[in-house]
């Protein structure tokens, strides 16, 4: 059987732990196999182990421990090679040679080299795109706090870099007859590390990068991996429907899409659905030009699904999706059932509240809600295609077209491409925008860019079980999938739902199936058929929708003055950047904006 063999010491041990934790996340087979102090001896351990296609992975002490017990003559190299397909060695060491280091790369690789703490630039070479993918040729400038160690090469003929440190190899592989040898000079990253708003995984990727390439490179089917191709979306905040707003001339931005190729998501506020014609919307969005609509609040006031009550969180949801729906109605325009939070702030309950209302999905620059407790969200809910942790309903995460490193990183990950902006950013036309989606182009050819429930409905992760059945991890209720020729037959398919109460039922193609429940994830089956799309819907028991009442005159008044405010301050006072940033001072003197 192909697995992940972990040979764990006690002076690696933490580390072990780590790796055997992101394989098991993973889906990739996994035997920890520990020697004690004063056992056997590693090499007794390894004559047990008959050659097969197993991968071997072990800390640098643990590599020490197996080369002082080797007997004379025994070469370490061939004594590992003879017995596994790939193989990793990894921890810090100290600085200078390293005699089993050496002996097991067969001289390339000498000694250590210690960086003292400071801004650490990180690359990932073109030529190593068979391990990095999207990331081949990017670079994150970081500073560590506890330095970064690189490899002293002495044959560069034989070891290929993947990841390097101010130029110097910190994870390199060396090709062996059965596979290859891979090396690290860092540590293993913790899992479930919790991590705070604002940070991210940010320096995080960098330590998760070299175990992730090794096990996608290794263990491929096997592992999880996108079932799609990539795709990506530009959303732009609050435009109403018009053919200008403050900055942005939709004319020019529809035909820089045309151009690249690329589509857009206007985040439409709901109260904003009165005021639409026929022929605007028509004229904007009817032409099939890549250009939609998605729900941005219901009012866009202040924090306006962030300090509420759920009641009320429940009726503003529940009144944008039926402002989108009567808009909808009237113009004839479809619009995409996906929340984009103003301000990008939320609180638990607006999750449960957009869940009980039947939205598809949210959409932020955040995935943290403002009430977030300090192990809410952990490096592992940023390694899947939306974070779920919130009552199993799944917040995308989108970013601003600065760091193309993280753009990359997202789409290794399989995640989708979101990019958010406001209208400012339009001012000097789409060339900005161009030039970044261009850059998105070139290290995804196969990108594309259709609209958000599309993209979303088909967001998933899958992997091949031991049995060489599917197995399908996704996260939307609304699911659809096709499968390959290869994958005719048995489909597990899975989604996290930490309460099980909700599901009344499940409808494979309109046709309620079997269900059940293992450890906080919905389980059931589904017979693949190649070239046949499966349409997944998962039903949530029934509540009565919230009561839809007036908030008052004085809501009304301050909501009307608060829309003509913005709009005044997004077409007139932008265009004048002294009044403008006297306008911004103001308001958050006054708390009337969302950084307040």
């Amino acid at each position: 059987m192909e697995c992940l063999i972990i040979i764990s010491s006690p002076d690696g041990a933490a580390e072990d732990e780590r790796l055997s934790d992101l394989a098991g996340f993973l889906g990739v087979p996994t035997q920890v196999q520990r020697l004690e102090r004063g056992g056997r001896s590693v090499c007794e351990f390894l004559d047990r182990i008959s050659p097969g296609p197993s991968c071997l992975a072990m800390h640098l002490d643990t590599l020490d421990r197996i080369h002082r017990d080797l007997n004379p003559g025994t070469k370490l190299r061939q004594l590992l090679d003879d017995r596994f397909a790939n193989i990793l060695v990894y921890g810090v060491p100290a600085a200078g040679p390293n005699d089993a280091l050496q002996s097991l790369s067969n001289g390339a690789i000498q000694a250590f080299t210690t960086h003292p703490v400071r801004a650490i630039e990180y690359s990932l070479p073109p030529e190593a795109g068979e391990f990095s993918a999207q990331l081949a040729g990017q670079s994150l400038v970081t500073a560590r706090e506890q330095g970064a160690t690189t490899f002293e090469v002495r044959q560069c003929g034989c070891v290929e870099t993947i990841l390097s440190a101010n130029r110097q190899p910190m994870f390199v592989r060396l090709k062996t007859p059965a596979g290859g040898l891979y090396l690290l000079a860092a540590g293993m990253p913790e899992l479930r590390k919790p991590l705070t708003p604002g940070a991210g995984l940010g320096e995080e990727s960098i330590s998760l990068l070299p175990p992730l390439i090794f096990l996608r490179h290794c263990f491929a089917e096997t592992c999880w991996h996108s079932a799609e191709t990539p795709t990506a979306r530009l959303i732009i905040d609050d435009p109403t429907i018009s053919s200008k707003y403050g900055a942005l001339d939709f004319a020019t931005l529809k035909a820089s899409m045309r151009r690249l190729g690329y589509g857009t998501s206007i985040a439409y506020i709901p109260w904003n659905h009165w005021r639409s014609s026929r022929r605007s919307a028509t004229q904007l969005l009817g032409d099939g030009s890549a250009l939609s609509i998605c729900i941005h609040g219901c009012d866009h006031t202040n924090h306006e699904f962030q300090s509420e009550s759920a009641p009320v969180l429940a009726q503003k949801a529940f009144l944008g999706m039926r402002r989108m729906e009567r808009l909808r109605n009237r113009v004839g325009i479809p619009f995409e059932d996906v929340m984009v939070f103003p301000q990008g702030q939320f609180c638990k309950a607006a999750i449960s509240a957009l869940r009980s209302t039947n939205y598809l999905a949210a959409v932020n620059s955040s995935c943290f809600p403002t009430d977030y407790a300090p192990n809410d969200l952990t490096i592992a809910d940023f390694l899947t295609p939306a974070v779920t942790r919130f009552d199993g309903f799944p917040i995308f995460q989108r970013r601003y077209p600065r760091s193309l490193f993280e753009f990359s990183f997202d789409l290794f990950l399989g995640k989708l491409s979101l990019i958010v902006e406001h209208h400012e950013y339009f001012r000097d036309g789409c060339a900005k925008m161009e030039e970044f989606v261009a850059k998105l182009q070139r290290i995804e050819p196969r990108l594309s860019w259709p609209g958000l429930p599309e993209q979303m409905m088909k967001s998933s992760m899958k992997r091949r079980r031991q049995d060489g059945s599917t197995e399908i991890q996704f996260v939307t209720r609304r699911f659809r999938f096709t499968p390959k020729e290869a994958e005719e037959g048995p489909h597990r398919l899975i989604k996290f739902e930490p309460n099980p109460a909700l599901i009344e039922r499940v409808l494979v193609d309109g046709t309620s199936v079997p269900f059940g429940f293992e450890k906080d994830h919905l389980v059931f089956e589904v017979q693949g058929v190649p070239g046949h799309v499966s349409t997944i819907e998962v039903i949530d028991r029934a509540v009565p929708p919230p009561a839809v009442r007036s908030f008052g005159p004085a809501y009304n008044a301050g909501v009307l003055l608060r829309r003509g405010l913005s709009e005044f301050r997004d077409g007139t006072l932008s265009r004048h950047k002294r009044l403008m940033k006297v306008a911004t001072g103001a308001a958050k003197a006054l708390k009337a904006t969302g950084n307040s």
